[in-house]
C-alpha cells in the first residue's frame, strides 16, 4: 500500500490546488482526460481535508469516514464556456449541457470512480473512488498517514525533495522560517499583517495579504496559497 500526500495539476483543473494520496492520482488523471475530451474545466473547491476542521457550507453533511480525509476525493464545480455549474445546476441532470452529461456518464461508467449525484442524499459536486466503502481497512490505514502529512505539510510527498513546501492557512497554523520569509516580503511591499507582523505563523492576516498580493500581481488562482508562482513573484 503506497500512501503519500501529493499535489496534482491537470490541464483542465482550476480553482484550489489539489492535494491527494498518491494512489488517487491516476484517477485524477482520468477525470482530467474526461474533462478535456468534453471541453470542460474542473473548478476544485476541496480535495484532501484535515480531520476536525468544519466544512464551510457543505452540500451534504460530511461522512465520518469521508474519502476527503485520506485524499481520495474532490469537490468541484464544472466550467463550460465561462459558465460555472454548481451543486444546484448539477443536481438537475436532464437540463445539463450535453458535454457535462457525457462527463458525468464517463464517471459513472468508470470501474472505480463514483459521482456523488448518485449518493443518497445526492452530493452533486463530489467525485471519489469509494475506498471507504469498498475497503474500510485500507481507509483506516491511510487515515493517520495522510492526516499527519496535512497537519504540517512538511512530508517529502508534498513537493519534490529539497523543494519549498506549499504555505497556506491550516489548523493548526503552519509555522517556520519559510513563513516568516514570506511575511517579511509582504511587509516590505506595504501589506499589513496586523500587530503580530512577521511572527512565522501563517494565520488569517497572512493569508489575506497573500491573496491581495496575488490579485495585485494578476496571479491565478487568488487563493492565499504560496506556491511556486507566488514565491517567485515575491522574490523568494
Amino acid at each position: 500500500m503506497a500512501t503519500e500526500l501529493k499535489t496534482f495539476t491537470g490541464s483542465q483543473f482550476i480553482g484550489k490546488p489539489v492535494l491527494a494520496d498518491i494512489e488517487f492520482i491516476p484517477h485524477l488523471e482520468k477525470i482530467n482526460d474526461f474533462a478535456a475530451t468534453n471541453g470542460l474545466k474542473i473548478y476544485i473547491t476541496s480535495s484532501a481535508r484535515p480531520w476536525g476542521v468544519p466544512v464551510v457550507t457543505p452540500v451534504v453533511p460530511p461522512a465520518k469516514m469521508s474519502n476527503h480525509l485520506i485524499g481520495h476525493a474532490i469537490d468541484m464545480n464544472i466550467d463550460i464556456g465561462g459558465k460555472l455549474f454548481t451543486s444546484h445546476e448539477l443536481g438537475d441532470f436532464n437540463s445539463l449541457p450535453p458535454a457535462i452529461k457525457v462527463f458525468i456518464t464517463d464517471i459513472r461508467n468508470h470501474p472505480v470512480l463514483r459521482w456523488g449525484g448518485d449518493f443518497s442524499p445526492p452530493d452533486t459536486v463530489h467525485i471519489d473512488d469509494g475506498l471507504n466503502f469498498h475497503n474500510s481497512n485500507i481507509w483506516k490505514q491511510k487515515f493517520p498517514i495522510i492526516q499527519s502529512d496535512l497537519t504540517g505539510l512538511t512530508q517529502p510527498g508534498i513537493r519534490a525533495v529539497n523543494s519549498p513546501r506549499l504555505l497556506l492557512l491550516t489548523t493548526p497554523l503552519m509555522e517556520g522560517d519559510d513563513v516568516k520569509a514570506v511575511q517579511e516580503k509582504l511587509i516590505g511591499q506595504g501589506f499589513n499583517l496586523g500587530i503580530t507582523g512577521a511572527d512565522g505563523l501563517f494565520g488569517p492576516a497572512t493569508s489575506k495579504a497573500v491573496m491581495k498580493f496575488q490579485e495585485q500581481e494578476d496571479l491565478q488562482p487568488i487563493d492565499g496559497i504560496v506556491g511556486d508562482k507566488t514565491r517567485e513573484a515575491l522574490g523568494l
